[in-house]
């Protein structure tokens, strides 16, 4: 919660003047706690699953997303095993809004421009037929590409490259490309003091212009008769209906569908704008699988990080065995299944958690409600919590062998 004599006068001015009556109530959201939600992979997640949690969290149902739940302050769903298995993704409601509105369809090839962390991307992937999740800055990249993975797509290609270096490769390719810009931010302030101590008028014209340049790379990659869908956590109109109306002057290919804005003082969110505009034209929907997808931007030099699911390695023993050790990717995925079939299915979370957090135990020390075997679990096999997948391990007699990334497991 964000107090209000923190916030920027000129921002508190450009509010009032833009809402006039509607201020004092919408000033009023910074003595209230910030909203908070998760989506469910609906890819991966089971019905009963959903209905567990929905009792068990209280969880109250997101208007404008159907896989999209609130939860109240005092709930941790990060903590929870079923985060790691990817069954949902913690996302601030008004940003589910998005991938909604694009309404993407299970035949379009779908590019995500400024993809990071991934909330877009992941609510994409679950309905498009293949996406490429881009994000321009490396760092961010990466964690873009830890949450695809988490969330378990096969159907996703990430890259980092900035817009005018991919515009060049993949122009008139995408049936939908979603440009969730970087704004001023005003959206985060009630959630972020970060975003009201960097605001800025000067701030705001610099988001203006590198919007304009966004979009223009992004026009440039929509098939005729495909969407453009714009994006912001801001309340600027120069940066939301002003943007979309400059644009539309100045590409007369293209008309707006829909647009789009949730207020925190209307509604049970932070803020965001989104448009959907059309361009002219008809044309077949893009016709591309990952392995084309993959050959295109390695030729162009286009950095990829993840193109479906990463492969497990060969490797062979000192008796000249060969055996192979399964990715994390697949073991989230499904599509890696071990040569014996084997899974251990922990039924318990205290257990699941020892996993998560990289323990190696003797699964005879848990009795046997805590967990299932399912199949020969000798040698590698593929760890369950409630039936979903979490990662890899190797049983050696009693033994599990926690093959779980360092990088992943929980810490104290």
């Amino acid at each position: 919660m964000t107090d209000i004599k923190r916030l920027p006068e000129q921002y508190l001015m450009n509010m009032r003047e833009l809402l006039r009556d509607e201020y004092e109530k919408f000033i009023k959201i910074y003595d209230e706690a910030p909203v908070r939600g998760l989506r469910f992979n609906m890819r991966k997640t089971r019905p009963e699953t959903v209905e567990k949690l929905v009792r068990e969290w209280q969880l109250k149902p997101v208007p404008w997303c159907p896989d999209g739940w609130y939860y109240a302050e005092n709930i941790r769903p990060g903590l929870s095993p079923y985060h790691d298995a990817g069954v949902f993704y913690i996302q601030e409601p008004s940003a589910m809004l998005t991938a909604g509105m694009a309404e993407i369809s299970g035949d379009e090839l779908v590019l995500d421009l400024c993809a990071a962390p991934g909330g877009k991307s992941t609510q994409a992937a679950a309905r498009a037929d293949l996406l490429v999740s881009n994000e321009p800055v490396p760092a961010r990249a990466r964690i873009l590409s830890s949450n695809i993975e988490r969330m378990g797509f096969d159907n996703c290609v990430v890259i980092n490259a900035f817009p005018d270096r991919l515009s060049g490769v993949c122009a008139g390719m995408f049936d939908t490309v979603i440009a969730d810009a970087p704004c001023s931010g005003e959206g985060m302030m009630r959630k972020e003091d970060v975003a009201a101590e960097e605001w800025s008028i000067e701030n705001v014209m610099l988001c203006v212009r590198r919007q304009a340049e966004i979009l223009e790379q992004a026009a440039m990659m929509v098939r005729p008769g495909g969407k453009l869908v714009y994006s912001t956590c801001t309340f600027e109109i120069s940066e939301n209906e002003g943007q979309v109306e400059s644009f539309l002057n100045t590409h007369r290919d293209f008309s707006l569908l829909k647009q789009h804005r949730i207020w925190p003082h209307k509604d049970m969110g932070e803020g965001h704008f989104c448009a959907v505009l059309r361009k002219a034209g008809n044309a077949e929907h893009g016709k591309k699988d990952i392995r084309t997808l993959t050959k295109l931007f390695e030729k162009n030099r286009i950095h990829i990080l993840r193109s479906g699911i990463t492969e497990g390695e060969k490797r062979t023993d000192r008796k000249g065995k060969c055996f192979y050790i399964p990715s994390h990717a697949e073991a989230l995925s499904h599509i890696y299944e071990t040569d014996n079939g084997g899974k251990l299915n922990l039924l318990s979370e205290t257990v699941a958690l020892k996993y998560l957090h990289g323990d190696s135990f003797d699964i005879r020390s848990f009795s046997a409600s805590e967990y299932h075997i399912d199949g020969d679990i000798s040698g590698f096999i593929t760890v369950y919590y409630d039936g979903y997948a979490l990662g890899n391990a190797k049983l050696v007699g009693s033994m599990l062998k926690n093959h779980y990334p360092k990088g992943l497991r929980r810490q104290g």
